[in-house]
């Protein structure tokens, strides 16, 4: 639900922005712009998702998908959040070779939604850093 109201939130604000009229000026010390708001907004989303998310009971499972590689699911509070049958980042629809690595990967998804990103993104850098092979 909270999620709803952070995107209700960024609609507002974009479409007031879209409408070609200027948010109405704050009366404060330091001015701030439209980036530096959007950007505290989100800050504070990731400071209430990340508080939210350590009370979470949040487990993954390894999976088998198709051609003998791996995939995961990830649970929030018993429901599923995640299904991951494709290592992430990586074009195509490849599994992981191994468990190990897929194990390595919902870990760090698993990490990323604790700190509050939602959903969370995983990048080639990061496949690389765990050591995840991506042919």
């Amino acid at each position: 639900m909270k999620a709803i109201s952070f995107i209700t939130t960024l609609f507002l604000f974009f479409s007031t922005l879209g409408c070609g009229q200027a948010p109405e000026p704050k009366a404060s010390s330091s001015p701030t712009t439209p980036d530096d708001s959007l950007r505290n907004a989100m800050m504070l989303q990731k400071k209430q998702l990340a508080a939210e998310m350590a009370k979470a009971q949040i487990e993954y499972f390894i999976i088998n998908v198709p051609e003998n590689q791996f995939g995961y699911y990830i649970m929030i509070d018993g429901k599923m959040y995640i299904e991951q049958k494709s290592i992430p980042a990586v074009q195509g629809n490849n599994g992981f070779a191994t468990k190990a690595d897929a194990e390595k990967i919902a870990k760090l998804a698993i990490e990323k939604i604790r700190q509050g990103e939602m959903p969370p993104t995983i990048s080639i850098e990061e496949l690389k850093e765990q050591g995840v092979i991506t042919n």
